[in-house]
């Protein structure tokens, strides 16, 4: 790293005196300084004019440290996150989880959101119209989520009042649709303004790795659709409403979405605390109380959002604790269970 600082430039004085070295941030004064002792002391003054780039390094530091005072806020509502969950979640019949959405107490009004989300959905029309392969990736994925259960029709009349219209578009780097939950209403307000974020639940990705990296034989996963695997309440589903018709030809539709959604400020937090109430829930699935233990700690530690990441002592254990994390109903799209290279495979 020292390497890549310096620039190469030296300018040198006698062998008892300092130099000046060159390097990306400047000229940087090394070496001995002597120590007067005699009472003729003597100042130094430097003074520098910050550049164009510095004057936009100052705003961003000055941005970081609002940033920073408005997580420290929100601080205060951890509690009443936690308590909105844990008093409002439940689980259907078949075993999936409900949640509400997380909202804030005294939180501003939310105004008219259907006029943006019409221009939006406009814009997005003309774009699919000019686009044949967009479109059609888009209308896959509109059937899918309907086929899925993951959103509902609302049947005519509809009533725009003290509901949110979420406006959606495409990113086609690698496609996926976006839904837009800080898109502002009439008022200002965002559905994203009046919901709680919710505290990191997680270890950070660096503990996970270096368990990961701890044992010889390494266990891999994610979950499929993590976010759509929970239910949101009835009740606050109108928080989520779409506008959306497979053709301008079509009439346009109204569509609530039932399960949790991408671009909501409280989805991470909703997503990652269900599947750790999941890991409470189904701890009895597992027979063994040792193996029960193993499997729910690793699913309190080892995920990171939707991926799971560990490693066991042997082969054996490492299929015991994968089978045990699937047992309970953690729905994962794959499950590998490897030595490192050199050594065989197992699935």
């Amino acid at each position: 790293m020292w390497g890549r600082v310096l620039q190469g430039e030296v300018i040198g004085g006698l062998s008892d005196e300092p130099v000046d070295k060159h390097t990306r941030f400047g000229w940087v004064v090394f070496g001995p300084a002597e120590v007067s002792l005699t009472s003729n002391v003597s100042s130094l003054a430097l003074s520098a004019l910050p550049s164009e780039d510095d004057v936009r390094l100052e705003e961003l530091l000055h941005r970081f440290w609002e940033m920073d005072e408005i997580a420290a806020a929100d601080n205060q509502h951890v509690d009443d996150c936690a308590q909105i969950f844990e008093a409002t979640h439940g689980r259907t019949a078949d075993g999936r989880y409900i949640v509400h959405l997380p909202l804030r107490q005294n939180a501003p009004k939310l105004g008219d959101s259907y006029a943006l989300a019409a221009r939006q959905f406009g814009r997005l029309e003309r774009r699919l119209v000019v686009d044949p392969a967009l479109r059609e990736n888009y209308v896959a994925f509109m059937r899918e989520y309907a086929t899925l259960g993951h959103m509902e029709l609302v049947e005519p009349p509809y009533h725009h009042n003290n509901y949110y219209y979420i406006p959606h578009h495409a990113v086609t780097s690698k496609f996926r649709v976006v839904f837009n939950a800080s898109a502002p209403t009439s008022t200002g307000v965002s559905l994203n303004d009046i919901q709680l974020v919710g505290p990191a639940l997680q270890d950070s990705l660096g503990s996970i790795l270096l368990r990961f990296r701890r044992f010889r034989v390494a266990i891999t996963a994610d979950i499929e659709k993590i976010f759509r695997q929970v239910l949101v309440t009835p009740e606050h589903r109108d928080y989520q409403r779409i506008i959306w018709c497979e053709s301008p030809a079509d009439e346009i539709r109204v569509y609530r979405l039932k399960t949790i959604t991408y671009g909501m400020a409280c989805s991470p937090y909703n997503a990652v605390r269900t599947l750790q109430q999941c890991a409470y829930d189904n701890y009895g699935s597992v027979p063994d109380r040792r193996q029960a233990d193993v499997a729910r700690d690793a699913i309190l530690t080892s995920f990171y959002v939707d991926d799971f990441l560990t490693s066991c002592e042997s082969a054996s254990d490492a299929v015991a604790l994968a089978g045990n994390v699937i047992r309970g109903k953690i729905y994962a799209k794959k499950m590998e269970v490897q030595r490192w290279p050199g050594d065989e495979l197992f699935i």
